[in-house]
C-alpha cells in the first residue's frame, strides 16, 4: 500500500497523540510497549515494571487500578473493558484511563491503556464546586455544604451534637458608614475570630450576609453535657467578637446574637434545624442582643402552629373565606348620624366559625400575606361603595380601609389600587384609608410621596392610632391627611386615668388647630362618649354604637 513497507501510519498517529498509549503485560505487568508522550512523561519505561515506573514509590500492583486490583489480572476475558481516573503521583497530572484486554502479536494477554489528560477539566471542576458549596469572600462552606455536613451526622449518630447560628448584631452599620468593602472586611475578621475559638471537630460555615453557622461534632451521650459545652463555646465567641474592630482607622464594636440547638438523629432533617437555630437567635435579639438562646422545644409546636395557619391563610384567601364587617362612625351634632363606616376583616372559617382579625392579622403581616389579603379587601370595599350608589340612605356614606405598612410599602399599591379604582369608577372622595403613624419610619419622602398620589386621586387618608407610635408635631403639618384617630387605649379609661384624659385631649386640640377630623374609637360607655363630647370631640366609634357587622345589618 506505501512506498515504503517500513512506515507505519498507525505508528506515526500514536506517537503524535496528546493521550498516554502503553501497553501492559498482564501476566507479568512488564511495558512491552509505550509512546512518545509517555516517554516525555516518564521516560525509557519500556521493559520496566508498569507500577515501578508510572507512579512514585509503589512497590506492588497499583490499588487503585481496576485490573491490577485482580489477584490473576490474565483471567479477564478478551476485549474486557474498564474505565479510571487517578492523580499520578509523579507528575502531579490527573488521566482519565480506558483499559482493553487484547491478544498481542506474540499470543500474551495484554492490556492496551490509554490515557487522556483531564487535569484542566478537573480544575474546573473544583472550582465549580467551590462556587457551587463555598462562600467566595470568607472561603468557608456555604449554606448548602454546612447542610450536607448536617444531613450527614444526622444520619450517623445517635449521640447529642449541636450546631450555633451566629447573627451579628446591626452589621448593616458598618456598611452603612464606611461602605460594603469595609463590611467584607469586618465579616473575614469576624470568620478568624470564631475561628479561633473552634476544634478540630467543628465546621465553621457562612451561611449569608452576616450569618455564620458552626457544626460542633461533639459526640456526647448526655445532653447536659452537650448543652454547657455548646454554652461554652458561645461565650467564647461573644467574647472574642466584643473586641473592637478596625477598619480603615475607624473603630467599629460589633456583638452577635446565638441560637444554639442540641439534636441527636431524632431530628428529621437539617432544614428543621435551621429553622430551630433561626428562632433561638430571634429569641436572643429579643431579649437584647450580645447573648445565646437555646431552642425552647416549646417553640416548635409553636412554630408548626404557624406554618400551619399560614397556609391556611393562603387556602382561604384564595378560596375567598375572608369577609368583610362593618362598623358604623357616628356624628354627633344635635343627634348622632351614621357617616361612614370602617371596613373589618372577618375569616369565615370551615370549622371554626367566624375568626377575629386578631387571630390571623399578625402573621398575615409577618408572613407577607397581608399584601394579597389587603388587595382584597381593598377590592371589596370598593365594590361595596359601588354597590351603596342606589341606596338613598349609604349613598353619601364614607368607607375608611386599614392599610397594612406592607402593603402601603409595596412597590405596585398604587398602581393596584389605580385599577380597582378604574374599574368601578366610584367617587374617590367616599374612600379613607386607615395608616398609621409608623410608616413614616423607613423611608419619609417614598411615604409622603404615595400620600400625594392618593390625595391627588380624591382619596383621605386617616392617621390610625394616633399617639401611640412615630407621633411627632413636625410630621402634621406636611402630611396631607384628613383625620387623626384616637387609639382606643386612650378612651377606654378617660374617665378614670387622668393621664388619658389629658393626652386625648392634647389630641383634639393638635387636630383642631390643624384643621383635621378628630374620631375616637373604642367608645364603649354613654360617660366616655360624654366626656369626648365635652373636650370637643364629636365623631365617635364603638360598641355603644354598634358592634362590626356584616353589610346586610348595617
Amino acid at each position: 500500500m506505501y512506498r515504503d513497507d517500513t512506515f507505519n501510519p498507525m505508528e506515526v498517529i500514536v506517537n503524535h497523540s496528546s493521550a498516554l498509549v502503553y501497553v501492559i503485560d498482564l501476566q507479568t505487568y512488564e511495558i512491552i510497549y509505550a509512546n512518545n508522550k509517555c516517554k516525555d512523561e516518564f521516560g525509557d519505561i519500556v521493559g520496566n515494571i508498569c507500577y515501578k515506573v508510572l507512579q512514585k514509590n509503589e512497590h506492588a500492583p497499583c490499588s487503585f487500578c481496576p485490573m491490577q486490583r485482580s489477584a490473576t489480572p490474565s483471567n479477564y476475558e478478551m476485549g474486557t473493558i474498564f474505565e479510571w481516573e487517578n492523580k499520578n503521583s509523579i507528575n502531579g497530572r490527573t488521566y482519565f484511563f480506558n483499559d482493553r484486554v487484547v491478544e498481542w502479536r506474540d499470543k500474551r494477554k495484554v492490556k492496551i491503556q490509554i490515557g487522556l489528560d483531564i487535569t484542566i477539566q478537573k480544575e474546573l471542576e473544583e472550582k465549580i464546586s467551590k462556587l457551587a458549596y463555598f462562600d467566595t469572600l470568607t472561603n468557608l462552606p456555604n449554606r448548602d455544604s454546612i447542610k450536607i455536613s448536617m444531613q450527614q451526622t444526622i444520619s450517623k449518630n445517635c449521640e447529642f451534637n449541636s450546631i450555633l447560628f451566629i447573627d451579628l448584631d446591626n452589621f448593616k452599620l458598618v456598611n452603612d458608614i464606611k461602605g460594603h468593602d469595609a463590611g467584607d472586611i469586618v465579616l473575614v475578621e469576624t470568620k478568624n475570630r470564631i475561628q479561633k475559638c473552634i476544634e478540630q471537630n467543628n465546621t465553621l460555615g457562612r451561611v449569608g450576609g452576616d450569618k455564620f453557622v458552626i457544626l460542633a461534632e461533639i459526640n456526647c451521650r448526655e445532653k447536659n453535657h452537650a448543652m454547657q459545652l455548646a454554652k461554652n463555646l458561645s461565650k467564647k465567641i461573644l467574647q472574642k467578637l466584643q473586641k473592637p474592630y478596625i477598619v480603615n482607622d475607624y473603630k467599629f464594636f460589633i456583638t452577635a446574637s446565638i441560637g444554639i440547638v442540641i439534636f441527636n438523629n431524632e431530628v428529621s432533617s437539617c432544614d428543621e434545624l435551621m429553622k430551630f437555630a433561626d428562632s433561638a437567635v430571634a429569641n436572643a435579639k429579643k431579649e437584647g442582643k450580645n447573648r445565646f438562646c437555646f431552642f425552647d422545644p416549646k417553640l416548635q409546636q409553636t412554630i408548626i402552629e404557624k406554618a400551619k395557619l399560614t397556609d391556611e391563610i393562603r387556602t382561604a384567601i384564595h378560596n375567598e373565606e375572608f369577609v368583610l364587617y362593618y362598623q358604623s362612625q357616628i356624628f354627633f351634632n344635635e343627634t348622632p348620624k351614621v357617616i361612614a363606616v370602617e371596613a373589618l376583616v372577618r375569616w369565615r372559617h370551615q370549622t371554626k366559625g367566624i375568626i377575629s382579625p386578631a387571630s390571623f392579622i399578625p402573621l398575615a403581616e409577618e408572613s407577607g400575606l397581608i399584601i394579597e389579603l389587603g388587595k382584597w379587601i381593598l377590592q371589596e370595599a370598593i365594590k361595596q361603595l359601588k354597590l351603596w350608589e342606589n341606596d338613598t340612605q349609604k349613598r353619601d356614606w364614607r368607607i375608611s380601609v386599614n392599610i397594612s405598612i406592607k402593603q402601603f410599602e409595596a412597590e405596585d399599591f398604587i398602581e393596584n389600587l389605580q385599577l380597582i379604582l378604574d374599574q368601578y369608577r366610584i367617587n374617590t372622595s367616599l374612600l379613607r384609608l386607615e395608616l398609621t403613624e409608623n410608616l413614616l419610619i423607613n423611608d419619609i419622602d417614598r411615604a409622603l410621596e404615595k400620600l400625594f398620589q392618593l390625595k391627588s386621586m380624591g382619596i383621605s387618608i386617616s392617621i390610625d392610632d394616633f399617639g401611640t407610635g412615630y407621633s411627632s408635631l413636625a410630621y402634621l403639618k406636611i402630611l396631607p391627611i384628613d383625620e387623626l384617630k384616637i387609639d382606643q387605649s386612650f378612651v377606654h379609661d378617660i374617665v378614670q386615668n387622668s393621664n388619658d384624659e389629658i393626652i386625648t385631649q392634647t389630641i383634639i386640640s393638635i387636630g383642631q388647630k390643624f384643621g383635621l377630623d378628630i374620631i375616637a374609637e373604642g367608645v364603649e360607655t354613654q360617660e366616655q362618649c360624654d366626656r369626648l363630647l365635652s373636650m370637643g370631640c364629636n365623631l365617635f366609634q364603638g360598641y355603644l354604637f354598634q358592634k362590626p357587622t356584616e353589610v346586610e345589618f348595617i
